[in-house]
């Protein structure tokens, strides 16, 4: 028993706007995320959390909360007491970006062979099946090809490369948007994304690692001859 006057504080439970809050948090996030991937914020522009706000719909909390974790994935710099901006890119980042997402993905890749369960690799196959109705180059065409790697990504049962290859793939598709690019052509990248699947579904860790890479090679290759 606590008597009176007693220094040990009482701790209040958890308010009950928290989870709304987040939910705006993420909203915010999410929204932010997407317009800079697709340069519809440009590097270098400032990030007034009032304005965000505004144009937005939501608060600033939720807006600055959002800022940061976008400065945790490299597409905000957060300069102390100049304020928010895109972050810039650079055309050596390229060559650093993928770099990355080789070594990752291909990781992902092979470790998804060994624990990818059979509804996954269905929904692999709808989402090859579904690149062949969309227009080449459109926000769904780049939306079904992140959607491929993040499922396989999950498929790897490891959550912080996960959450590397989810990092490093929004920063390739940004340098495609800014680079004025546009996605490969469903037909001419379906067999790249059947040999991903055929090696997950042999279980053939190795196979699927090299067909990985193989396709990340050919988009980095299409967005260094766009630069």
């Amino acid at each position: 028993m606590v008597r009176a006057g007693s220094s040990l504080a009482v701790k209040a439970g958890p308010r009950r706007v928290a989870p709304r809050r987040q939910l705006f948090s993420d909203e915010a996030y999410e929204r932010l995320k997407q317009m800079i991937i697709t340069a519809e914020l440009r590097p270098g522009t400032p990030l007034t959390e009032a304005d965000l706000a505004t144009q937005l719909g939501l608060g600033r909390m939720p807006v600055r909360e959002a800022l940061q974790r976008l400065a945790q994935e490299d597409l905000v710099v957060i300069v102390p007491r100049k304020g928010s901006f895109v972050s810039p890119i650079r055309v050596e980042d390229l060559q650093k970006i993928f770099e990355l997402r080789l070594a990752v993905e291909g990781l992902s890749a092979r470790l998804a062979a060994e624990r990818i369960r059979e509804d996954e690799l269905r929904a692999l196959e709808g989402l090859i099946e579904r690149a062949g109705d969309v227009d080449e180059g459109s926000r769904r065409h780049v939306q079904i090809d992140r959607t491929f790697h993040l499922t396989i990504a999950a498929a790897a049962r490891n959550e912080y490369l996960a959450r590397a290859v989810e990092r490093t793939l929004n920063l390739a598709l940004r340098l495609l948007y800014l680079s004025g690019s546009r996605m490969a052509k469903v037909g001419e990248i379906a067999h790249e994304y059947r040999a991903v699947l055929d090696a997950l579904r042999r279980g053939d860790g190795e196979a699927a690692s090299a067909a990985m890479q193989a396709h990340i090679e050919e988009f980095r290759k299409k967005v260094r001859a766009s630069i």
